[in-house]
This record gives C-alpha cells, structure tokens and sequence, in this order.
C-alpha cells in the first residue's frame, strides 16, 4: 500500500520521466538518422569525386590518342578520297586506311581502348578497326553521339549503348581545313571503366535502362529484379550484388534520377552500402543507366551501436535525475520556510542600506553583489541586474584625473580595493559622473567581510568641500586683478625648475617685461584705467602662449613669463613678438602702451636669486635704451658682468 501510495503521490513526474524517455528515443534516433544521412551524403560525393576523376583520365587518353594517331594529314586524305568516290571504290580506301592504323589499334588496345571507329558525314559506319568485315550499316537511329558531331562538327564524349558493347565513347570531328570528312569514335568498354572502380570498393556493376537497349542485343542482358526497368550484361553480373529487389532504389529513380545517391542495406546480417551514379547519353541527355558500387557500411553500424550506448546511458542518467529530484523535492520544501525568514532579513538590510546618504557597494572581490538605491539614482539604472550588465565593477566609473584616484596609478597585479586602502586619506577621492553628466568628488571608505575577498564600499561626496579646497588653492597662487599667477607661486615654481631643471639640463627661457610709463598712465587716466590695462594686457600675453609656459604677476607693472623646454634663441623670438603684439594692440577705452621685457635662460647652477637678478638686469637695459624693446642677457654678457654687485 505504502508504494502505491507513492507512485499516486508522484504519478505526474512519472509520467514526466516516461515521457522524457520517449523523447530521448525520438531525439538520438533523429539524430542517428542524420548522421547516417550525412555519412551516405559523404560515400556519395566520394564516388562521385572517384568516378569524375576515372572518367576524365579516360578523356584524356583518348584526346591524346586523337591527337597524337588519328587527327593526321595521312588519314585525313584517305577520308577525303573515300567521301569523293563511288561507294563499290570504298574498299580500296577502307583497306588503306585499316593497313595504316592497325599498328597504332594493337597499342591503343594495351591501353584499355575497346573501338576505333571510322563513321561518313551521312552516318553510315566507314570502318571498325575491331571489326573491319563489318561496315556500311546506318547508326543514325541508336548512335546519337554520331548524329551529333555529324550534323555539329563538334565533338563529344560520354557513355552511349553500342551494337557491339556498352562504354564511354569520345567522337572527334574530321576536319580538313573547312572541309568536314566525317567523324572518328574512341571508347572503352564500360566493363573496362567498372574494373578500375572495382580496386576501391567491394564490388562495382552497371545496370543499362531497358528503354536505350538496342533490340538485336537482347541475349546478352538479363532482366534484374532490382528494378524491372532496367537490364544487366550476364558476362559480368554478380547475382548476389545487384539481382536482390530494392525499393528504396526504385522509389529514388523515380523522383530523381540525375543525382547520384546512396543506399544502405542489410546481407546476411551485415551492413553495406550501395552508390549510385546516373549515366546519361550526352547528346540525348537521356538516362542510359546507374553505376553501382558496393561498400562496407561498418561505420553506419557504429552509428547505431552508439544509438543504443547513448539511450541506455542518458535513459538510465534521466531515471537516476528524476529519482534525486523526488529526494530532493521534500527536502526544498523544508528549507522554503528557511528562505522565507532569510528573504525578509534580507529586506530589513536593504532597507538600512537604502536609507544611508552615502552610496554604498556590496562586492565579492571581482563584481557587483548589491548595491543601495542611492547608487542606482545616481547612475540613472533601473535596478543591479541592469547596471551589472554594462559594468561589472565601480571602478569602472571612476573617470582619470590627475589630482584624483583612478585604476591607471594601480600597480599591475594589483586589486584596486586593497592598493586604494594603501593610501592616506586625503588621497582615497574619486571623481564620478552620473546620469545628469556632472562630476562629483567621493570619498572611499572600505570595509571587508568574508576573509578579506568581499567588501563594503562606501562613497560620500565631497564635492562641495573639494570645490570649496580648490577655490583657496587657486585664489592662493593667482592674482586677484588679472587672474594668472601671483609672486608667490612664480617663485615656487622658480624654486622647483632650479631644483629639477639644471640636474636634467633642460632648456628653459625666461621673460620679464613691465609697462612702459606706467606711473603716466595711472596719472593721466586714473588707477581704474590703469587696472583695466593690467587686465588687458594679461589677456594678450595668455594669447600668445602655450599650454604648459607659466605666466604670473610680479608686482605692479611687472610680469614674467617662464618657458619650458626652450632654448635662448627661441625665447628672445618669442618676446619679440610678445613685443610687437603689445605696440600694435588698440582699444578705445584704454590708453595704448608698450612693454619693455629682459630675456635670459636657466643655468645648470642658477638660483631663484641668480635666474631673476639677471632677468631684472636685462629689463633695466631694455628701458635704459629707450623701452618698447629686448634685451637678452646671454650667457657671455653674464660672465662680463657682476651681478653681486647689482
């Protein structure tokens, strides 16, 4: 009772596993049936590719036997002579013609040609070297290879049904200049071509349509019960390959029969495999008959002991599946109560997590696991799956600046998570865009879980305070009216290419220029004005210089202007046209100047002092020779001159 109960309790998976099971059966034996398919798809194509290649190497033969023996100018005469005289004079040339050729026939014969045959432009056979006793007679009702090269003076080659045998016939047009003088047949005897096919296969037969059977040659054939239409030449049948009725074969003649094709069959328990190739009149186009071959099917065997194999395995593999799932099934019901408490804790935690300001990052050590709904407002994701879908980590977000961290300052073979908690705090900021495309400042707060492999990561954005560290900065190293560096970060940055620049000779060129009778124009037009000037001019200078020279106010009217990797010639071209540019500047509402400026170059052992005395000195030149000019301290002028003493 116990078991029956138990088969009512599960009578829908069994029913389930019986039908898996069927569908498996269905399964595997499509797919046998396929493979077998495609492997006689394979046989086929390989006798197909073996026939042609047969076939062609007997067409070049007897190319090369028309050329080299029948296409000359001897034979082509003796046609001549014999289409121009009376039909009872034909024997003299018939004769000639057999007495020329009768050498050459013996070694054609050596080389497996069956016929040499001679026909007139009307049809009519002229001389058959393998029958000279035999000519005069009309092919133009069974010969159609001859009609057509007759009536096209072209040649032609295939198989054709022959009075004398079946074979594969190569008829050549006589030609004489443009006289046609009939045609001449090379061919092989079929039972010559199946021989070379037979050193491949089992056994290779052909079997002729009984509908291009020439009706005097009857006696040779036989009637096959393979297929009532069709006839075998008794010298050469194997009875027990071909006699066998096979209606797989008869129903594919009947809806095909110009593809070859491939049949299994079962002889005395065993598997072969019959092919079957289409032969057909070449000038007709008329089916002639199949070429048959017969293989071993050993492989088609293997195809199905493994059918069976794999049934009984992936069978016996689905019953043990279905036997764990019903173990299982009472036990997945225990724990559905588990889930359910683990489902709501789980609720209560991203409810805390949601409810945090800060953006926070669940990760395994490689993705994503969870992350709060603050996170998903920010990037503009509709939920985790979709985010991880585009971006497998955070760090994917993090955009490269240098004054914040990003992925390319991690050491190679180094996980971001742990290198990122290496730094200072100061240094854990990273700059994020969101959905509405504005970057924002977040500081990185880490805290592992699970051995060290996962993680919470938390983000607060410091945007505003970082905005707010960036302002000072900037309004500590640059000057309230004109907007470029004040003194205090010029001589900083004095201080450090005077360091560096001198150890890695690099070149640097140094300007310094003030305003020409500045104390007039604050006397004449005002301080406003004279602010308005210093604005202007600063622009001018911006201007013209590049992205990396550094700019900056002295004080007052002077300023200074320090080039990067350029030499003294370069940076006395440059102030010349910082020169030009400034006398040439109008604008109405200010009062025109120009500038005098002092050239010099840093030395290998300069100083902050050293690099500025002689910039100082050049400019007190530059306005003691009559301003709006430049002079440039060079290196012979500072060995004459004593700048301690200035």
């Amino acid at each position: 009772m116990k078991f029956l109960k138990t088969i009512l309790h599960y009578k829908m998976l069994l029913l389930s596993l019986f039908i898996s099971e069927v569908l498996l059966f269905m399964i595997l034996s499509w797919d046998k049936q396929s493979r077998i398919k495609e492997y006689l798809a394979d046989i086929t194509n390989s006798f197909d590719a073996e026939y042609n290649v047969l076939y062609h190497s007997f067409q070049d033969k007897a190319f090369i036997a028309f050329d080299a023996l029948i296409d000359k100018q001897e034979i082509k005469e003796i046609m001549k002579d014999a289409i121009h005289r009376a039909p009872q004079e034909e024997d003299i040339y018939r004769q000639k013609l057999y007495d020329l050729l009768s050498k050459d026939y013996s070694k054609l014969k050596e080389y497996g040609f069956k016929q040499v045959h001679f026909h007139l432009p009307n049809n009519h056979s002229f001389l058959r070297m393998h029958a000279p006793e035999k000519y005069g007679d009309d092919l133009s009702s069974f010969r159609h290879t001859v009609v057509y090269v007759n009536d096209t003076h072209k040649k032609i080659s295939g198989f054709e049904e022959g009075m004398a045998d079946d074979g594969y016939r190569f008829v050549f047009p006589l030609m004489d200049q443009d006289m046609y003088l009939g045609s001449v047949e090379l061919s092989f005897s079929m039972h010559a071509f199946t021989a070379y096919l037979k050193d491949g296969f089992i056994d290779t037969e052909f079997i002729l349509a009984k509908n291009v059977l020439i009706q005097e040659k009857k006696e040779p054939y036989l009637s096959m019960a393979i297929d009532p239409d069709f006839v075998i030449d008794k010298r050469y049948a194997n009875k027990e390959f071909v006699f066998a009725y096979d209606k797989k074969f008869h129903d594919m003649y009947q809806k095909d029969h110009e593809h070859s094709f491939s049949l299994r069959q079962m002889i005395d328990d065993r598997c072969y495999i019959k092919t079957f190739i289409p032969v057909q009149n070449p000038a007709t186009n008329e089916l002639s008959g199949y070429l048959i071959t017969l293989s071993e099917g050993k492989y088609i065997e293997q195809i199905s002991y493994n059918f069976w194999i794999a049934f009984i395995t992936l069978g016996m593999m689905l019953a043990f599946i279905f036997r764990r799932y019903m173990q299982e099934r009472t036990f997945k019901e225990k724990i559905k109560v588990k889930n359910k408490k683990l489902s709501l804790a789980n609720l209560q935690l991203k409810t805390i997590l949601d409810a945090q300001k800060d953006m926070i990052i669940l990760t395994d050590g490689v993705k994503m696991v969870d992350t709060n709904k603050k996170v998903l407002d920010f990037f503009g994701f509709d939920s985790l799956d979709t985010m991880i879908d585009r971006y497998q980590c955070i760090c994917n977000f993090f955009l490269k600046h240098k004054e914040y961290f990003h992925l390319d300052l991690v050491p190679e073979g180094t996980d971001w998570i742990h290198y990122v908690q290496t730094l200072p705090l100061e240094k854990r900021v990273v700059n994020i865009v969101g959905k509405d495309m504005v970057a924002r400042a977040f500081q990185v707060n880490i805290t592992h879980y699970d051995h060290d492999s996962g993680a919470i990561i938390s983000f607060s954005d410091i945007t505003d305070i970082v905005l707010q560290q960036r302002m000072l900065e900037y309004k500590a190293a640059h000057d309230q009216l004109t907007d470029i560096y004040n003194r205090q970060k010029i001589d900083e940055v004095l201080e450090t290419l005077c360091l560096y620049a001198g150890r890695r000779k690099e070149s640097v060129g140094v300007i310094m220029f003030d305003i020409d009778h500045f104390k007039k124009v604050n006397d004449t037009y005002g301080h406003d004005a004279g602010d308005e000037v210093l604005k202007v001019l600063a622009t001018v200078v911006k201007s013209t210089i590049r992205e990396g020279d550094i700019f900056g106010r002295w004080g007052g009217e002077e300023f200074i202007l320090i080039l990067r990797h350029t030499t003294l010639e370069e940076t006395e071209k440059k102030a010349r046209r910082l020169c030009q540019k400034v006398e040439k500047f109008k604008r109405e509402d200010i009062p025109q100047v120009t500038i005098s400026l002092g050239v010099t170059s840093l030395y290998g052992d300069d100083t902050p002092k050293s690099l500025f005395k002689r910039a100082d000195l050049a400019l007190y030149m530059a306005k003691e020779q009559g301003r709006n000019r430049v002079i440039t301290f060079s290196k012979e002028l500072n060995e004459k001159v004593d700048l301690i003493s200035l």
